[in-house]
């Protein structure tokens, strides 16, 4: 069924006070530096995140059987200080079908040629985390001092993992850097990479996402020459039936957003039954978070929708009767603000936007996932004590 896709019966805007049920997922001895939800192969929701003591970096992962309430032990893998774990690039992990676990990290290794130069990296675990394989490329391409960062990764219809990054720069014409795609194979590992673009905005998540059909999409901000050369920046999309071959990028929405740098925030897919969303941030034609709708059986996504005027890097998600949109949203004077983390929560009546995070603390890099009876939202938070991660069950 299509959500939003009615005459909206009733908005209800909650203030940011229904805290109390926050969960502090991280450990208050250690700084919390990215968060990311996922699912595994039971279907049971998964948090990921990173903590820095010291000068020790690990990537940890819990499993909730119960929706979000409670999770599991954690489990713990040490990273080296030379791993990326900013939001738009975080580590992230990835559960196959037969229960194998694949964790992918992006590894800086800046040269005086190249100071963004790095690597995208993956371990495997067949045992729930206790050991793991030794380290490999998720690329074919290993030589040195080429730019690979910006990843993310999704299980297939086939049980298999896919991937998706942005590598070296194909276009010389408005020097955007390429969008790779590789799948696993078995035991193997991932195999040889398909382009899916030559031309993406630089610094931008991408976010791949299987959706109800079985197809693989890879959403991007792309890069294009516009009027007099101004470079523009707007979301592009490409779909597969398997991974192996790409459908020619189209937009999602002619915003024609003319910059000349990277505003380092991605888009966010998600699908019901009815097809396919997308939830994006620009300022061509408008500032803000704006909302498409690609129906079933088309080719093209719906004219756009403003979501918020004021908000920052979104992530989308769907369940069975409801959709979900989060995000950060800057709050009070310029001399006194806070970053907020917005939550809409839709169904065939009513919209609900909740603020999730206290409104005088500073909450970013939200995520959501789907549950069997709602939605799990996790995200960073500073507090007196630091940074820490936590989680909010809707």
């Amino acid at each position: 069924m299509r959500l939003l896709s009615i005459v909206i019966c009733s908005i209800v805007l909650l203030s940011c006070h229904d805290v109390n049920s926050l969960e502090q997922i991280s450990s208050e001895k250690s700084i919390a530096e990215s968060v990311y939800l996922t699912r595994d192969h039971n279907d049971h929701s998964v948090i990921v995140w990173t903590e820095r003591a010291g000068d020790n970096l690990t990537l940890l992962f819990a499993v909730s059987a119960d929706n979000g309430r409670s999770f599991s032990r954690n489990v713990q893998l040490p990273l080296t200080n030379d791993v990326a774990t900013h939001a738009e690039s975080m580590p992230k992990i990835a559960f196959k079908k037969d229960g194998a676990i694949i964790a992918a990290y992006e590894k800086k290794s800046p040269t005086q040629a190249n100071k963004f130069a790095g690597s995208i990296c993956y371990r495997i675990s067949h045992d729930g985390g206790k050991t793991w394989d030794p380290e490999k490329f998720l690329h074919s391409d290993t030589v040195g001092g080429r730019s690979r960062s910006y990843f993310d990764l999704e299980r297939l219809s086939d049980g298999e993992i896919g991937a998706a990054w942005l590598d070296i720069k194909l276009n010389q014409q408005t020097g955007g850097r390429s969008v790779g795609f590789a799948r696993t194979k078995g035991a193997l590992g991932f195999g040889e990479e398909v382009i899916v673009d030559s031309s993406a905005c630089q610094c931008c998540r991408i976010d791949v996402y299987n959706d109800l059909t079985g197809r693989v999409n890879v959403a991007y901000r792309g890069l294009m020459q516009g009027t007099m050369g101004q470079p523009i920046r707007d979301m592009m999309i490409a779909s597969s039936e398997d991974g192996r071959a790409f459908t020619a990028p189209m937009k999602i929405s002619q915003d024609n957003w003319m910059i000349d740098g990277c505003p380092h925030t991605g888009p966010s897919l998600c699908s019901s039954k009815g097809g396919l969303y997308s939830l994006w941030y620009t300022q061509g034609g408008g500032t803000g978070l704006f909302y498409s709708f690609k129906p079933n059986g088309t080719n093209e996504f719906n004219k756009r929708e403003l979501i918020s005027s004021n908000g920052r890097h979104p992530q989308v998600s769907a369940g069975d009767t409801r959709f979900i949109m989060v995000w950060e949203e800057a709050t009070g004077e310029e001399k006194n603000s806070f970053t907020n983390i917005m939550c809409q929560v839709s169904n065939e009546q009513e919209v609900i936007k909740h603020c999730l995070s206290p409104q005088q603390a500073n909450a970013f890099a939200p995520v959501v996932t789907p549950t069997g009876d709602g939605f799990l939202v996790a995200f960073l938070m500073e507090t007196a004590a630091g940074t820490g991660v936590y989680t909010k069950k809707l």
